[in-house]
C-alpha cells in the first residue's frame, strides 16, 4: 500500500510539472508587467524632425495607457509637415478681456477624431520599450518627477521619432483641472521643432528651453473658459515688428473641459489698425494637462502645429511643468 501510495505521488508531481510548462508555455497568456514608474496613463508628446534627410516630419499628441498584462493603448491625435492644416477656431472666446476668437490645430477642435494603436510593452523598472502593432518601437526612460507623478523620455524609436516626452500618473483618465484652479506657476521645459524661415526660404530644426510663465499679474480670467495676458515680447521674439512698433505677445490659453488645452499666440505688432484681435498665422499649441495620482496639475505636454501650409510655418512638441 506504501508503495502504491509513493506511485501515485509521484504520478501527481510529475503531471503538476508537466501543466505548469504547458502553461508557461502557451503563447497569448498574459503576463502581469508592472507599470512604468508605477503609474499607468500618460499624456505624452512624441514626434520626428528631420529637416535634410528625405524622413517626413511629424508631431503626435496622445494618451498612453497601459494595462498591467503587457499590453498598451494610444490614442491620438497627429499632424505632419507635409500636409497643411488651416486653422480652427474653438468655442471658447476671450470675452471679459479682448473679446476675440480662439483658434488651435486643425484636427485638434471639438469633434475631431483621434486614431488609436495597440501594442505589447516590456518594462525593466528605468526602461519600456513598445512595440506597436505595426511593427513601430518605441524606447523610453523612465524616471520618477515625485511620488505622485512619473516621467519618460523618448531614447529610441526605429519610425523616425526623435523626440518624446511623457508625465505619468493613476489618476482616472478623465481627471481635469478647470482653468479656474490652474496653478500660477511658471511652467519649464523644452521644445523641438521645424520651421520654415521666410527670410531666408530656408527649413530648420532646432530644440531650445521653453517656458509657459503664469505668475505675471498680466493674466487675467476672462471668464470660466479662458485666461489671457500681454506680455513684452523677448529679445528673440517679434523679428517682424518693424523699427519703433511696440514688440509684446498676447497669449491665450482655453478649455472646453477635460485634459485638452487650448494655447494659442502672437506678436501684437501683426494686428491690422486698431483690431485688439489678429487671424493670421498665430502660433497655435494643443496641449494635455499633466495630472498626478491626487488630480493635481503639473503643466502641459503639448504639440505646435502651425503649418497652415504644406511645408511652412512651424511643427514641433513641448512640455511645461513645475516638478
Amino acid at each position: 500500500m506504501k508503495r502504491m501510495f509513493g506511485a501515485c505521488r509521484r504520478l501527481l508531481l510529475a503531471l503538476t510539472l508537466v501543466l505548469t510548462a504547458t502553461t508557461a508555455a502557451v503563447p497569448g497568456v498574459a503576463q502581469a508587467v508592472d507599470y512604468p514608474g508605477g503609474k499607468r496613463i500618460y499624456a505624452v508628446s512624441i514626434g520626428g524632425f528631420h529637416s535634410d534627410s528625405g524622413q517626413q516630419s511629424f508631431a503626435r499628441l496622445a494618451m498612453y495607457y497601459f494595462n498591467g498584462n503587457g499590453t498598451v493603448t494610444e490614442s491620438f491625435w497627429f499632424w505632419d509637415w507635409g500636409t497643411g492644416y488651416p486653422h480652427a477656431t474653438i468655442r471658447p472666446t476671450s470675452a471679459g478681456c479682448d473679446n476675440c476668437a480662439i483658434h488651435t490645430s486643425g484636427g485638434f477642435q471639438a469633434g475631431a477624431p483621434t486614431k488609436s494603436l495597440n501594442g505589447t510593452y516590456t518594462n525593466n523598472g528605468t526602461e519600456v520599450v513598445i512595440t506597436w502593432d505595426g511593427g513601430q518601437t518605441e524606447t523610453w526612460a523612465v524616471a520618477k518627477p515625485t511620488e505622485r507623478l512619473s516621467a519618460i523620455s523618448l531614447t529610441g524609436s526605429n519610425y523616425g521619432a526623435n523626440v518624446g516626452k511623457g508625465y505619468g500618473s493613476n489618476a482616472p483618465h478623465d481627471t481635469s483641472v478647470p482653468l479656474t484652479k490652474v496653478p500660477k506657476h511658471k511652467y519649464l521645459g523644452r521644445s523641438n521643432h521645424i520651421t520654415y524661415v521666410v527670410a531666408t526660404g530656408q527649413i530648420t530644426t532646432g530644440t531650445n528651453a521653453s517656458v509657459m510663465d503664469l505668475t505675471s499679474t498680466a493674466w487675467k480670467q476672462c471668464n470660466g473658459d479662458c485666461l489671457s495676458a500681454g506680455l513684452p515680447a523677448s529679445e528673440n521674439a517679434c523679428t517682424a515688428c518693424k523699427p519703433g512698433e511696440v514688440r509684446a505677445i498676447r497669449y491665450y490659453l482655453a478649455s472646453e473641459g477635460g485634459r485638452k488645452n487650448y494655447y494659442e499666440h502672437h506678436c501684437t505688432c501683426l494686428r491690422q489698425g486698431s483690431n485688439d484681435c489678429y487671424a493670421g498665422g498665430s502660433h497655435i499649441k494643443p496641449q494635455l494637462q499633466v495630472i498626478d495620482d491626487d488630480g493635481v496639475l503639473h503643466g502641459w505636454v503639448g504639440v505646435e502645429a502651425s503649418n497652415r501650409q504644406a511645408k511652412r510655418g512651424t511643427l514641433g512638441v513641448h512640455w511645461h511643468v513645475d516638478v
